[in-house]
């Protein structure tokens, strides 16, 4: 199912930003936030920037975390 006006480019890539759903009509479906076309974008380096992102991010949320954390009183 598509949110209308949708008009795809045969055979384009495109990257899609959202939730996965178990709809038991349609089985396993991707509830798409953002769709964007990717055509000509060096796919290596969107990874590549992706996966440092995904990094930082984690990083971040191991530093607040352990801020959150009480120290233990010996």
């Amino acid at each position: 199912m598509f949110v209308e006006p949708f008009n795809p480019i045969i055979g384009a890539q495109y990257i899609v930003l959202g939730e996965m759903e178990n709809a038991e009509e349609v089985g396993v479906m991707v509830r798409a936030r953002v769709l964007n076309c990717v055509d000509g974008v060096n796919i290596a380096l969107l990874q590549k920037a992706i996966n440092e992102q995904r990094s930082f991010f984690r990083e971040r949320e191991g530093k607040q975390g352990a801020a959150a954390q009480p120290a233990h009183a010996t």
